[in-house]
């Protein structure tokens, strides 16, 4: 006797949650054979296809829903979001778009505007959510997103009025919270100290809230100038955040070490020629060191695109180092195969990739930070792109980072040991591959380019051959979405006085000195002044 439809998928659903994989892929086989044709059916299978990793075969069960389904939304959103997994991101976009006009349910708009943004249109995203939003004037998600939107498009009141709805509606929404406090600088006749406080107080044993309130707190006291107690916050927030993270740190060095040990300066001639064509700009470094101020210039030109922080390079050499394990003889491992992929190959899927979200733009900036860890996989793949490292002076870098929510990303940066010895290991792979590659990385340096931006500014055109136009100084002015955490920073005239920021909190980073002092990073006793 067959089994309902609806007791399969809920046996079939918890076997995913619960990573039963064959198991579920055995209820997907008997829902295809009992209810051919059946949207529910199909879209389980589809699920089922992707957890295990098998796109293509969830994009077949999706395509074979009939047409004029009632789940035809559904399913479209779905196949959008596998289309993005497999970096064709026209078409997920447009495939989205295309059911846009028949969504309602609020669940299914935020798929759509969760898709938009991971294409780098945030405008298109709010659109949506400000319709749904008129149906919905309280739904959490849908103000959480919308603000987020906002947050990337400089649309401030906007975003506040959004976050205040909220806080009304949810008032520990501990997303909500943190975004309140990175929107402006605050002041001691308008901030948020004594809300987020009290918010603490009355739920101490919320993790999410301890966090983020925390986070929120440290930005807060920090424009206050009232260091000592911006800090404290931001050690009970980086405390809390460390708790919820799987995070190993020797892993993590010794896997970059095998790097270093592996990819040498002979190695670069036996990976073949790459794919030969201009327009991708790398700019690497770790977070919070200039990256994004470089980008908002480069893109600046008539003749640059911008693609954000895009995962595409790493996820594409991943994908391509599983293949090769799976098609090779025991033994190699995933060094070993990194080195045995094919580059070309690498480098056109990656440019077919990328130019999906350059705008016809004939050079395009990618600034994915951790790109650095790449950088001779980059030029073996890519032999005509530019690559740019930003350096900034370390106990800066390692204070701005530190003080960032990043929200799945940088776990090394939730604890000050962590942080410095993850810093360590940066700047010795960053010498790698000055050894291996010499002359193929510029080194910009976020001291000169702040105090003398023309002169940077002119340096970097000149390495990535592009013609010099006095407006990219006026990067600040761009109406462009910033996708990322320095969205606020951008949108101003370039400053000087998070140099030496680091002093104001120069007792409690005493850890981080000591491990920089130790690797010979910095000069025993150094003495950089802050700038206020």
């Amino acid at each position: 006797m067959a089994s309902s439809l609806q007791t399969l998928l809920d046996t079939g659903s918890q076997m995913l949650r619960s990573q039963q994989f064959a198991d579920a892929q055995n209820v997907a086989a008997t829902l295809l054979q009992q209810y051919p044709g059946n949207p529910l059916a199909l879209l389980f299978a589809a699920d089922t296809a992707d957890a295990q990793g098998n796109t293509t075969d969830a994009l077949r069960h999706l395509e074979a829903v009939p047409p004029g389904s009632p789940h035809h939304a559904q399913v479209a959103l779905r196949q959008s979001q596998l289309l993005f997994g497999l970096h064709r991101r026209a078409e997920a976009r447009d495939t989205a778009l295309s059911v846009a006009a028949r969504i309602s349910d609020p669940t299914q708009v935020t798929a759509l505007a969760q898709v938009l943004t991971d294409c780098q249109d945030p405008d298109a995203a709010r659109v949506w959510l400000l319709k749904a939003l008129e149906r919905f004037p309280e739904h959490p998600q849908l103000l959480a997103d919308a603000a987020r939107a906002e947050f990337h498009l400089n649309r401030i009141d906007e975003a506040e009025e959004h976050l205040a709805t909220l806080l009304r509606v949810q008032p520990f929404h501990a997303g909500a919270l943190h975004l309140r406090s990175t929107l402006r600088t605050q002041t001691l006749e308008r901030n948020h100290v004594t809300d987020l406080e009290g918010r603490l107080q009355r739920e101490p044993n919320r993790l999410n809230l301890e966090v983020a309130a925390n986070f929120a707190l440290a930005k807060e006291y920090e424009d206050l100038q009232q260091y000592d107690r911006s800090f404290a916050a931001l050690s009970r927030g980086t405390k809390a955040y460390r708790r919820t993270l799987r995070y190993d740190s020797a892993t993590e060095l010794a896997s970059q070490a095998a790097i270093r040990e592996k990819f040498t300066a002979n190695t670069l001639p036996t990976l073949g020629e790459g794919y030969a064509e201009d327009g991708p700009i790398f700019i690497v470094g770790m977070p919070r060191t200039g990256t994004t101020l470089v980008e908002r210039i480069l893109t600046s030109h008539s003749d640059v695109g911008a693609l954000g922080e895009l995962k595409d390079f790493p996820l594409l050499m991943t994908a391509m180092v599983r293949e090769r394990l799976a098609a090779s003889p025991s033994g190699e491992d995933d060094i070993d195969a990194s080195l045995r992929i094919d580059f070309r190959e690498l480098g056109r899927r990656y440019i077919q990739s990328a130019r999906q979200l350059a705008g016809g733009a004939r050079y395009f900036v990618d600034k994915l930070p951790y790109n650095f860890l790449y950088c001779g996989y980059i030029l073996a793949a890519l032999p005509r792109a530019k690559i740019i490292h930003l350096r900034r002076d370390p106990l800066d870098t390692c204070y701005a980072v530190y003080k960032t929510l990043f929200f799945n990303a940088y776990s090394y940066s939730y604890d000050l040991q962590e942080l410095a010895d993850y810093y360590v290991g940066y700047r010795a792979h960053m010498d790698h591959w000055h050894h291996v590659l010499p002359g193929r990385i510029l080194d910009v340096t976020y001291e000169e380019l702040v105090r003398d931006p023309e002169s940077q500014a002119r340096r970097v055109f000149d390495w990535c051959g592009l013609p010099w136009q006095a407006s990219v100084l006026d990067f600040h002015a761009q109406q462009r979405p910033s996708m990322t955490a320095s969205a606020m920073q951008v949108r101003k005239p370039i400053y000087t006085h998070s140099v030496g920021a680091w002093r104001r909190n120069e007792s409690a980073l005493a850890p981080v000195r000591e491990r920089l002092e130790r690797a010979g990073l910095i000069p025993p006793g150094d003495a950089t002044p802050p700038t206020h």
